[in-house]
C-alpha cells in the first residue's frame, strides 16, 4: 500500500480552496451586478410608465 504525502495532499486541498474561494466571489458579484441591472430597469421602467400616465392625464384634463 503506497504511504499517503499528507503535506501534498494539504497543499492541494489549499489551492483548491483558494481556487474555489475566488471562483465563489465571481460568481457572487456576476449575481449581485446583475440584480443591480435588473432593479434599476424595473425603476426606470416604472418611472417612465408614471410619466406617460401623468402626461396623459394632463392632456385630458
Amino acid at each position: 500500500m503506497p504511504e499517503i504525502d499528507l503535506t501534498h495532499v494539504a497543499h492541494r486541498l489549499a489551492i483548491v480552496g483558494i481556487c474555489s474561494g475566488f471562483i465563489g466571489a465571481a460568481l457572487w458579484q456576476l449575481l449581485v451586478g446583475s440584480m443591480h441591472v435588473l432593479a434599476h430597469r424595473l425603476h426606470t421602467r416604472a418611472a417612465r410608465r408614471e410619466r406617460i400616465a401623468h402626461a396623459r392625464s394632463r392632456g385630458h384634463a
